[in-house]
């Protein structure tokens, strides 16, 4: 199964292949460190048969993915909602219950036009890996993923899959911050809870004592999470 998936880690039976806890973002990243092992024909060859945890992907791409500012900002934000992971081999059940793809397959440096995304190639693709997984919350990361899921395109096919929308979306801005104050929405529905964040690495502006205020909100729902899988 999992190589008929957009996923950064190994999938776990009983832990993330149904029910897990998914990780989302627009695409994958292509950064300038990439664009020049590309061009030199020099990027380490991975093994994807090695299993990893978002926690700890170095076990299958090396001490390298311990740099990658997407995955050391989200880490950050979990241990700041009181859920701490394990990056030690392949950690506790709760790090095999993470699952970490993408909107979309494409992988680029920049995001020049939004609009792709809603593109029947990208929409399949999300929708494909819903259909699979069906996780049971999904922390978009981006802003913008939102207004994708909610576009006439996607929600109905979504929503065929998780269940009807069992409470209106919600949007939290933090306003006792001197800072920039970024939105973050959260989504009810039958047979998944979405939370949508910032984008960890690209937000101008964006604070870790910003993302510290959302504790009560995503503390709570990793919480419930961990007692409906029977491993807090």
């Amino acid at each position: 199964m999992e190589r008929n998936l957009n996923l950064a880690n190994s999938i776990f039976a009983g832990f993330n292949d149904k029910n897990g806890l998914m990780i989302c973002g627009y695409e994958w990243g292509w950064s300038k460190e990439d664009q020049k092992l590309d061009e030199s024909d020099s990027r380490p060859t991975v093994d994807m048969s090695i299993e990893c945890t978002f926690s700890n992907k170095s076990l299958r791409y090396g001490p390298s993915a311990n740099t990658w500012p997407y995955d050391k900002n989200i880490k950050k934000w979990f241990k700041f909602w009181g859920h701490p992971l394990n990056d030690e081999n392949l950690g506790s059940d709760f790090d095999k219950c993470i699952i970490q793809t993408n909107w979309a397959y494409t992988s680029n440096a920049d995001i020049e036009s939004y609009n792709r995304f809603l593109e029947k190639e990208a929409v399949d693709n999300f929708i494909h890996h819903i259909e699979v997984l069906r996780p049971k919350v999904i922390l978009f990361m981006g802003s913008k993923l939102i207004n994708f899921l909610r576009n006439i395109d996607v929600w109905d096919r979504f929503t065929a899959i998780v269940g009807p929308e069992i409470e209106p979306l919600k949007m939290v801005q933090k306003t006792d911050f001197d800072g920039t104050r970024f939105k973050v929405y959260f989504d009810n529905f039958e047979q998944c809870q979405v939370v949508c964040l910032p984008h960890p690495s690209s937000s101008r502006g964006l604070s870790d004592e910003y993302i510290k205020l959302f504790e009560p909100e995503l503390g709570t729902i990793i919480t419930e999470y961990k007692k409906q899988k029977g491993i807090l």
